[in-house]
């Protein structure tokens, strides 16, 4: 067999010569390769899958200082306008009503719903308690068992002075503090601790 190349022909060996020691990976190396790349895995999994963890709570801490600014921001509002009166109607509101966007994972208000039914990693405010709630996601590394740990809630509270002791706020009457989004449970997951007995 020949090729041509421009106006010659040339002889093509009938056999490539073998590279000197060229060989395939024998079975058991290519065995040993996958289980170092497993373990290798393994490893960088366990150290990577706590900050999804980590993530999670950085987050719902994020949305909880965004709130507490549009709390304070309504409120500021109402007061510069004249209507500090109407800073009473925040106790106990929905929060995210007052958000421009709510968050992709807020399910809207629910009555009568068991919170448990609402998916994990998900907002949703409960009109019984008035509390803003979040399920919090299943955790990483923990036992089936983690149920036990709360659930983070919040509730929108009207802070002043009850000058009159009638339990409302009276702008004539009463010193207004602020409004404040309250932590009702879930303290423990909020800022970073494993529960008890773990």
């Amino acid at each position: 067999m020949s090729v041509q190349s421009g106006n010659l022909l040339m002889p093509l060996p009938s056999r490539l010569p073998e590279a000197v020691g060229a060989r395939g990976f024998s079975l058991l190396e290519l065995v040993v390769v996958i289980a170092i790349i497993g373990i290798l895995l393994a490893v960088a999994i366990n150290r990577l899958l706590p900050y999804i963890d980590e993530a999670e709570r950085v987050g719902v801490l994020t949305l909880e200082s965004q709130i507490k600014s549009t709390l304070m921001t309504s409120a500021a509002k109402r007061i510069a306008g004249g209507k500090a009166a109407s800073i009473s109607e925040l106790d106990g509101s929905n929060p995210m009503r007052l958000m421009l966007e709510t968050p992709e994972n807020y399910v809207g208000e629910l009555r009568g719903y068991d919170g448990n039914s609402v998916p994990r990693r998900n907002w949703y405010f409960d009109l019984n308690t008035r509390r803003l709630v979040y399920r919090i996601g299943r955790r990483f590394g923990w036992s089936d068992d983690d149920e036990f740990m709360d659930n983070p809630e919040f509730e929108v509270r009207v802070a002043f002075d009850d000058r009159n002791g009638n339990g409302r706020f009276e702008p004539g009457t009463d010193e207004l503090y602020g409004v404040r989004l309250q932590r009702e449970a879930g303290a423990a997951w909020l800022v970073g601790r494993e529960p008890a007995g773990q």
